[in-house]
């Protein structure tokens, strides 16, 4: 069978969204959550991990587009996706200051946590952007984790539902950073799927089906469930309610096993 890691993403942004995450990695649908230690709930939900940290990998969800950094230089206020796109790609940015962001970001998890990320994505992909990439692989280098860790890579997609969204996601540095993580034998998945528009009139059920069929062995498909009709001020919010509803039902338990996939850890 082909082996699929089911991966969400935003744990700790919101209560709504963590307990989503833990129902959904309880009943074995979910393999890997990534964590926003930005959020604000992110400390008081850290907490509950313990509960499925032997079900699911548990990594760092990088962020530098919303809301405050930890840093020195990012603790007023992160730049918007637009900003950083440009200056990443223009290497306008800061090195010295976004090294310190993805380190503080980093060391966070540990110290709340109290154990190291299993791995790392980028909160709206930032993580592969020009700049960033390279304070990444600085601080994987200092931190020095497992053989088991890995990085999630945005490339080869699995385009369906993405349309020109998921060009100019895996355009925008995902290559690069593949080659990098290859380079220094860092484990990464070998396809990425679930990029889509988030309106609420997507059929996602029909999606997943899509990626689920054309994901390659041991690919990853990102999601991001949350519980929003007991929880206001949230995000996609139906779009999130739908994938919830949709993974914790048993029409995804059906679809897998008509794909083929059997859902795991991408660290097995």
């Amino acid at each position: 069978m082909k082996r699929i890691t089911l991966c969400a993403d935003d744990y700790g942004m919101h209560p709504g969204v963590s307990e989503a995450i833990l129902e959904l990695a309880s009943q074995g649908s979910i393999h890997a959550t990534s964590c926003l230690v930005t959020g604000r709930n992110w400390a008081t939900q850290a907490k509950s991990l313990t509960t499925i940290q032997e079900k699911v990998d548990i990594g760092l969800h990088l962020n530098l587009t919303e809301g405050k950094g930890l840093s020195s230089s990012y603790m007023d206020s992160l730049p918007s996706l637009r900003q950083i796109l440009i200056k990443s790609h223009f290497h306008l940015l800061n090195k010295t200051a976004v090294l310190e962001e993805v380190t503080a970001q980093y060391q966070n998890f540990i110290d709340t946590t109290g154990r190291a990320p299993d791995f790392v994505d980028g909160h709206q992909h930032v993580h592969h952007l020009p700049v960033v990439r390279e304070a990444l692989l600085s601080v994987i280098r200092s931190y020095k984790p497992g053989p088991s860790f890995w990085v999630r890579s945005v490339t080869p997609v699995i385009r369906h539902g993405g349309g020109l969204k998921s060009y100019i996601i895996e355009g925008s540095g995902s290559r690069s950073l593949h080659d990098q993580l290859s380079n220094r034998g860092i484990s990464s998945n070998a396809s990425f799927a679930g990029i889509y528009s988030l309106k609420p009139e997507e059929n996602y059920s029909a999606l997943m089906k899509s990626w689920l069929s054309d994901s390659y062995d041991r690919g990853l498909i990102m999601c991001h469930p949350g519980k929003t009709a007991e929880h206001n001020n949230l995000d996609h919010s139906q779009a999130r309610q739908s994938e919830f509803d949709y993974l914790s039902g048993q029409q995804f338990v059906d679809d897998c096993q008509q794909a083929g996939v059997n859902l795991c850890r991408m660290r097995q």
